[in-house]
């Protein structure tokens, strides 16, 4: 079972009309099998994304204008703001998933100290870093919404959340 998020614009962030899609425990099974970051992003590579890494979330209120994001927690728990300053805040604990549309803000508010995840975005995109300080908002907007729906669900593969949420 899923969740879906609508995350309103909130200026400067241009968030998205496409829903943030939560997976809750989807990675608890390769986590108890093998356990490791590297498995984690075969996973998501098999699914469709790809240029994937290890860390954790920025501390600060950033979101990414040409790509949407995977995000898969490998280790932990942490709390993630979504939409920028005065939105609400989620739980993101080991074996979720959340799938974030191009445009939506998405900071880091506490974490334990074990806190890991695996990123990775459709297609192998080089995702770029925006902090809501552009002078170009409208481009920015644009962008970020002008992003293809990927063919690929990063956990369903074909047949998932993405085929159903984000429709066009």
């Amino acid at each position: 079972m899923v969740e879906t998020y609508r995350i309103e614009e909130n200026l400067p962030f241009p968030n998205h009309p496409l829903p943030v899609i939560y997976y809750p425990h989807a990675l608890d099974e390769i986590l108890e099998d093998e356990g490791t970051a590297d498995s984690v992003i075969a996973f998501f590579s098999d699914n469709g994304y790809t240029n994937g890494w290890v860390n954790g979330i920025f501390d600060y209120h950033h979101f990414h204008s040409n790509t949407h994001e995977v995000l898969g927690c490998i280790s932990g728990r942490a709390t993630v703001q979504l939409g920028g300053p005065d939105k609400d805040e989620y739980p993101f604990n080991k074996g979720d998933v959340v799938l974030i549309p191009a445009g939506v803000a998405h900071k880091l508010t506490g974490s334990t100290d074990d806190f890991k995840i695996v990123g990775a975005y459709p297609n192998g995109m080089e995702p770029d870093i925006q902090r809501g300080d552009a002078s170009d908002y409208d481009k920015i907007q644009k962008r970020s919404y002008d992003v293809l729906v990927p063919s690929t669900d990063p956990v369903k593969h074909f047949s998932g959340p993405v085929q159903e949420y984000w429709k066009m």
